[in-house]
């Protein structure tokens, strides 16, 4: 039993405990109330993940507390407000550097308290950020800390806000997150035609998720944006609409992986307009909006003539149509336009489709996989 117990002294087995405990917040929280030498391992599973602000809340000092419970945490309210000496922070301190990843929801709290602290990181240790704006995020705050990897940020949930808020933050993420890897921009549905910002050069960014867009202008200006990172994985949803994409400029000339969510007429335009010309991965989801075959034609005519040599994943959804009556036919002739072009793909070793159709695609005579030079595995689904 000695020896058993001075296995506890060594610190690397007191945080694997811990660790095991990760998804059992009451017994990490008695833990950490049991012993000084438990405490600390305990409280760094405990806070490492915070979904709410309101843990936080006790731990400010009096003054900013008291501002909170009265409702004056607004940019107005602070213009004034003196921040309260280091000491009276040493409490809120102490948890928020064991912060890893925060779900943050809506910003007006974090913004409050970083407001009132200046210049100052108030979780200096953050990896991962989820949050969604409800203003513009004043100039001299520092709301990103330099060790953020992830960053998941969205705009006001009212359709009606004017304010550029999102090319706000991303241009404070570029300045005060040099090492962010992964960025995810969703639901940014203001009134305003486009984004004035100018390219943001976020340098590690490798993985781009935009998502739930209204404006077709504004998704091209942030796509502009955003175009001279070295960004090797995109995700995009192009808005269901007659616009056609047509960029005077450079677009995401790194890219090796991309996913888009749109009509195939949409997704023709958008990779014509992707400068890079060595994409190996290649998703088309088709969800809402018209999808006739001479798109879809159009379409696979130019992934097969820029991607031809590089590709070697292709996946391609074609929904239900309304525009569309004979949904068999439609698939046939989604086949006639497209497999005659396989073997064009000269790496291609995966091929994935999911076709308005009962027939199944071993029923189809125009399927020859010995042309097709590198082809590993084909999947066939009938939406």
């Amino acid at each position: 039993m000695a020896s058993s117990c001075r296995a506890l002294y060594i610190s690397e087995i007191l945080a694997e405990i811990s660790w095991q405990l990760e998804d059992d917040r009451k017994s990490l929280s008695h833990l950490a109330r049991c012993c000084k030498a438990f405490s600390d391992p305990a409280l760094d599973v405990l806070w490492r993940r915070m979904s709410l602000f309101s843990p936080f809340i006790p731990l400010l000092p009096p003054n900013v507390l008291t501002l909170w419970v009265e409702c004056q945490f607004s940019a107005e309210s602070l213009a004034g407000f003196q921040c309260p000496p280091i000491h009276e922070w040493k409490a809120f301190d102490a948890y928020a550097r064991r912060v890893r990843i925060l779900y943050s929801g809506a910003s007006h709290f974090l913004a409050g308290v970083t407001t009132i602290r200046a210049d100052f990181n108030v979780f200096p240790l953050l990896r991962s950020m989820s949050m969604q704006l409800q203003e513009t995020i004043q100039p001299g705050i520092r709301l990103f800390p330099e060790t953020l990897q992830t960053l998941e940020i969205s705009g006001p949930a009212y359709i009606n806000c004017k304010d550029s808020c999102i090319q706000t933050a991303l241009a404070h993420a570029a300045r005060d997150a040099p090492f962010l890897k992964h960025l995810h921009v969703e639901d940014y549905g203001y009134n305003s035609d486009r984004l004035d910002t100018q390219p943001l050069h976020f340098k590690h960014l490798r993985s781009l998720q935009i998502s739930a867009f209204i404006s077709s202008n504004v998704l091209k200006s942030l796509c502009y944006i955003l175009s001279q990172s070295p960004v090797i994985e995109l995700k995009i949803e192009l808005p269901p609409t007659s616009c056609i994409w047509n960029a005077p400029y450079t677009l995401f000339p790194h890219l090796e992986s991309l996913e888009i969510h749109g009509t195939p007429a949409l997704a023709e335009a958008f990779i014509t307009n992707v400068s890079s010309a060595c994409v190996r991965s290649l998703t088309v989801t088709h969800t809402r909006g018209p999808a006739r075959t001479a798109d879809c034609s159009r379409l696979f005519s130019t992934i097969v003539n820029k991607y031809g040599t590089s590709l070697q994943s292709l996946s391609l959804t074609i929904s239900r149509s309304p525009v569309l009556h004979n949904h068999d036919g439609v698939a046939h002739d989604i086949m006639d336009a497209l497999f005659p072009l396989m073997p064009r793909l000269e790496h291609l070793e995966e091929l994935h489709l999911s076709l308005p159709s009962a027939t199944q695609v071993d029923d189809y005579p125009a399927v020859e996989v010995s042309g097709w030079p590198a082809l590993k595995r084909m999947e066939f689904m009938a939406t």
